[in-house]
């Protein structure tokens, strides 16, 4: 009799021993100490490669089974670090039973790069059919994630307003320059330029390629003077950048004269018309005329004249008369306007061209105070000397 008990005590103890193990292993792969029937059966990361700074979201998966009808109430849900600090944490989630699930979503960011080792802990209770609460229990689960140093960050294009001051009612040429200094290269690029007083312009580009730049030309009229403030503004695929710079807008200068002299050329007089432009704006569409008591002069057109800058235009002639009365009709900032001057006989003195191609003495620009050489117009202004001429443009 004394031996068959000591059986029956050696088989129990047996059993209770094999009972804790399988309970100890179950615990370290995510089951609960002391409940067989509840594991995180997953745990799902919103990014396993964040950088510095970056949310993440760890949610593992409570899974209860149906091996057992007790319930288990959750407790606490927390995320620990390496050194055991706690980072994330959620509580009193409710009660699982048998086959049911439970996501439970932790954020958190990291302030270092590195390997994280992480720890889920879910701590609850079990609770019988009864609702009368059993034995606490809690499971562990390791997460890892690789933490990165935050990339460098793309540099945003540059725009570039590049405009000379301008004159109301003229049409001034504004460039714009992008800089793409990215790696990348922009698509669906379309550039806006805008401003007071003067008309949105729009221009588009599928792509500027990456580390170079491309500019844009736009033509504007502003309507006032004063300033105005030119805003480019670019948009792409990726970005949106703008730049804005003030440009001066003045009132237009109309400062034309008009002269005439009489060169021999090879046989051949010429006589010529000579068109100062010294305002602000360029005169276009320009018509000279002239009159003279004893000859008939020719008239002749030239299509534009720069500010700042000077035209000659020269038609044959029978002979010098003894004064002409020049008239200049032209269009500046959409204005129509005029100038008249009288020349002299000896305004119009005959000049010989020598073989280099220039006259043997200089010849003057009537009104100017002391005289104005031609030839100095030219240079000053950047007319171009062909044959000895400035300039070669005439109509008959």
């Amino acid at each position: 009799m004394p031996r068959t008990k000591r059986s029956r005590l050696g088989r129990t103890l047996v059993a209770t021993i094999t009972l804790l193990l399988c309970c100890s292993l179950l615990a370290g792969a995510g089951a609960a100490s002391g409940v067989t029937y509840v594991t995180i059966s997953d745990v799902s990361v919103s990014d396993d490669n964040p950088a510095t700074g970056d949310l993440v979201t760890i949610t593992p998966t409570i899974r209860h089974s149906s091996a057992g009808d007790a319930g288990f109430q959750i407790n606490e849900v927390t995320l620990t670090n390496a050194d055991g600090e706690r980072i994330a944490e959620a509580n009193d989630l409710g009660t699982v039973g048998g086959s049911e699930t439970l996501d439970v979503p932790l954020r958190t960011t990291f302030d270092t790069a590195g390997d994280k080792h992480l720890t889920l802990h879910v701590r609850g209770t079990t609770v019988n059919s009864s609702g009368h609460m059993q034995s606490t229990s809690q499971i562990t689960y390791p997460v890892y994630i690789d933490v990165d140093e935050p990339a460098a960050d793309e540099p945003e294009p540059r725009v570039h307003i590049d405009a000379a001051p301008m004159v109301a009612g003229d049409d001034s040429t504004v460039d714009v320059t992008v800089s793409n200094g990215g790696e990348d290269p922009l698509s669906d690029v379309t550039l806006r330029l805008s401003g007071d007083g003067v008309d949105t312009k729009t221009q588009m580009q599928p792509t500027i390629a990456a580390e170079s730049m491309t500019t844009f030309s736009f033509s504007v009229t502003p309507s006032e003077t004063g300033s105005t403030d030119l805003t480019a503004s670019l948009s792409s695929s990726d970005v949106n950048v703008s730049t804005t710079s003030a440009v001066p807008v003045s009132a237009v200068d109309d400062d034309v004269r008009v002269d005439a002299t009489v060169v021999e050329d090879d046989n051949t007089t010429l006589l010529q018309y000579h068109v100062a432009n010294a305002g602000n704006a360029p005169i276009e569409d320009v018509l000279v005329t002239a009159e003279s008591p004893d000859a008939s002069l020719p008239s002749a057109s030239v299509e534009q004249v720069n500010a700042s800058s000077s035209e000659t235009v020269s038609v044959p002639i029978g002979h010098v008369p003894s004064e002409a009365t020049i008239d200049a009709a032209y269009t500046v900032a959409g204005e129509s306007s005029s100038v008249t001057t009288t020349v002299s006989g000896q305004g119009l003195q005959t000049n010989v061209l020598s073989a280099s191609g220039s006259t043997g003495q200089q010849a003057f620009f009537g009104g100017g105070t002391g005289g104005i050489p031609i030839a100095g117009i030219a240079l000053l202004f950047g007319g171009v000397v062909v044959g000895g001429v400035v300039g070669s443009r005439f109509r008959k």
